[in-house]
């Protein structure tokens, strides 16, 4: 018997399979399938070779030989999950689980209406008296694959998974502590992280695909951007642009309206609708409505372009309507890229929200979705990949208003200018405007960083950022800015730092040493594995048992490696590698500017040194 999950919706899901005793749990470790262990003790249960995202379907099968199965084997549950702790199986427009024998449908059982879970029970085979019988269970799990096994009696590794853990405090000096040897079944993949594409530096925006050579004549747009200022009449273009495109590349309008919790579903989008409330009339920008069997959203949609902004009393109007109409959501789309992904640029009236839900996404959020859609996602019908093409086209450019962050504030440079001389106040309004805005750089760069490696890339501000106060007087102490990026397949996150007083940038990661083996030898598997890298990279490594530590430039450590071995017989319990670069005195996005230059150095530092970095083997 051959069982198939098949996804719609591009989106990977990784097939998993318990053998259960008669008091409903597992035997040993040994009765989980999956990733990390593709058959059972006995074989009797395989993962099969799986197809991934062919025509934006993922297809994992899993064969069962019930005649080979133990005779204490009662139930067999067959699941799957998302091994991307970032996504949900809320993503796919359609989960379904085909049982076959040879090449009979034996049955098919299809479930819809999913949101946030990342694991699910399909169905179980169980035995009734000298049959097997197949039964429809579709239980969802929020936590995962961990979650589902747990509640069978799987003994789950309990270390944290460096990708997915708690924000770090950047500035605690107290290193952790390491990860415990696992000695039960370890859930998450082994998994690389992603290239960048070798013509990044090249690219005239990171969200668009590298031309050809120029042909000898301008090559006709569908968009073409007019050289003028933002106003309203641009507004309503955008808009219109926008709504069109997400309706006819649904690929599209499912990763945009996917990102803010909308159903799955065919797009439907009105520009300008016209409604009276209170006997005056109100026009916002867009509606958009979907549409999935019996199941209709609708949200109204208030867009800003180039300097324009969200205001806030507008914005309550188009709740109010939406409230009125039975409809399900509004939505800001602006310029405006918020320091945390999910916070709204305006704050609305807290009894509004009570009925109607309101999103903001800022322009760079839809264009980062758009180049991953475009460039791996896939679509599968070349018009409407075109078509995708053109909007990025459109939106990149600068006159269309969708503009990206590039800008530190006004501010800037007056505050860079009072830490170099120690006159920062920690309660001006200014340090706490220029620590949001570098949050927001660190965010700019996780996006683009998303859309070159196709996989979510997340910024992770300070753990205080919340308090603005504590943020301004950490800059008016310090003279330095935090961030962290996180993504799957880094051996861990990726630090970003400003140092104001010296006008640096420093990248840096962090990479547990093995355990087993001499120093000296940790430290020579750590060269082998920079050993592209550039010279003055700098290199520290941190003692074991204590807080000392020694720091070398790579080329430095390269002539004489023993230089990194800790004194009176220490080992080394990690690695930190760095990178640093003048940064440039503009706030603004120029070639020379500040953000320019951030984003180049954590961009290369990524492909460089981040992805190219091993996690040290596991204790045998």
């Amino acid at each position: 018997m051959t069982i198939e999950i098949v996804a719609d919706g591009n989106l990977t899901t990784d097939a998993s399979v318990l053998l259960l005793g008669a008091d409903g749990r597992v035997r040993s470790n040994d009765d989980l399938i999956f990733y990390n262990q593709a058959n059972s003790a006995d074989d009797s249960v395989r993962l099969l070779e799986r197809t991934d995202q062919i025509d934006g379907i993922s297809r994992d099968a899993v064969r069962i030989e019930l005649a080979r199965l133990a005779e204490d084997v009662d139930r067999v549950i067959v699941g799957a999950s998302v091994d991307d702790p970032f996504q949900a199986l809320g993503a796919a427009s359609s989960a379904t689980m085909i049982v076959a024998d040879v090449t009979t449908t034996l049955a098919r059982f299809s479930i819809e209406g999913l949101t946030t879970e990342r694991a699910l029970v399909f169905g179980e085979v169980y035995r009734r008296g000298e049959e097997w019988k197949l039964r429809a269970v579709g239980q969802g799990y929020a936590d995962g694959l961990g979650a589902l096994v747990t509640e069978f009696g799987i003994e789950v590794d309990p270390a944290v998974d460096p990708q997915i853990a708690a924000p770090i405090d950047v500035e605690s000096p107290e290193p952790a502590p390491p990860v415990p040897t696992p000695t039960n079944v370890q859930i998450r993949r082994q998994r690389r992280a992603p290239c960048l594409p070798a013509d990044w530096d090249d690219r005239p925006s990171a969200y668009l695909p590298t031309e050809p050579a120029p042909p000898a004549f301008h090559r006709a747009t569908l968009f073409p951007a007019v050289h003028a200022k933002a106003s309203i009449n641009h507004e309503q273009r955008a808009t219109s642009i926008l709504l069109a495109t997400m309706e006819i590349v649904r690929e599209f309008g499912r990763a945009v309206l996917g990102s803010i919790g909308a159903p799955g579903g065919r797009v439907t989008s009105f520009v300008e609708p016209a409604f009276t409330i209170n006997g005056a009339e109100s026009r916002p920008d867009g509606l958009i409505r979907v549409t999935r069997g019996a199941t209709t959203w609708t949200a109204l949609v208030e867009v800003k372009i180039g300097a324009r902004r969200l205001e806030a009393d507008q914005v309550a109007t188009y709740m109010a309507v939406a409230k009125s109409k039975g409809y399900d959501a509004v939505i800001t789309i602006s310029p405006d890229l918020m320091p945390v992904a999910g916070a709204l640029a305006v704050t609305p009236d807290p009894k509004l929200l009570k009925s109607i839900s309101l999103h903001h996404l800022a322009w760079e959020e839809i264009i980062s979705a758009a180049a991953v859609t475009l460039e791996h996602t896939g679509i599968d019908n070349c018009e409407r990949a075109r078509l995708l093409h053109e909007f990025l086209t459109y939106a990149v450019h600068p006159s269309s208003g969708m503009h990206v962050f590039d800008d530190m504030g006004s501010h800037w440079a007056r505050v860079r200018d009072a830490v170099k001389t120690r006159t920062v106040s920690a309660h001006d309004s200014a340090p706490a405007e220029v620590c949001q805005n570098f949050d927001r750089l660190v965010r700019h760069i996780a996006l683009q960083l998303s859309a070159m490696l196709g996989q979510r890339v997340q910024a992770v501000p300070p753990a205080e950022h919340r308090d603005a106060v504590s943020r301004a007087r950490q800059l008016a102490d310090s003279g330095r800015l935090f961030g962290t990026l996180r993504t799957a397949g880094l051996v861990g996150p990726i630090v970003v730092e400003a140092d104001l007083t010296r006008d640096r940038a420093i990248c840096s990661i962090t990479i547990a040493a093995p355990r087993n083996g001499r120093p000296l030898t940790h430290v020579n598997w750590m060269l082998r594995q920079l050993s592209d890298a550039d010279s003055r990279t700098r290199v520290v490594s941190h003692h074991a048992g204590c807080r000392e530590q020694t720091a070398l430039l790579l080329g430095d450590a390269r002539n004489d490696p023993g230089r990194l071995v800790p004194s009176g017989g220490r080992g080394i319990r990690e690695f930190t590698v760095s990178v640093d670069r003048s940064t440039g005195t503009k706030r603004a996005g120029s070639s020379g500017g500040f953000a320019a230059t951030v984003t180049h150095l954590v961009t290369d530092f990524y492909g460089a040194i981040a992805s190219v970095l091993k996690a040290a083997p596991p204790s045998p």
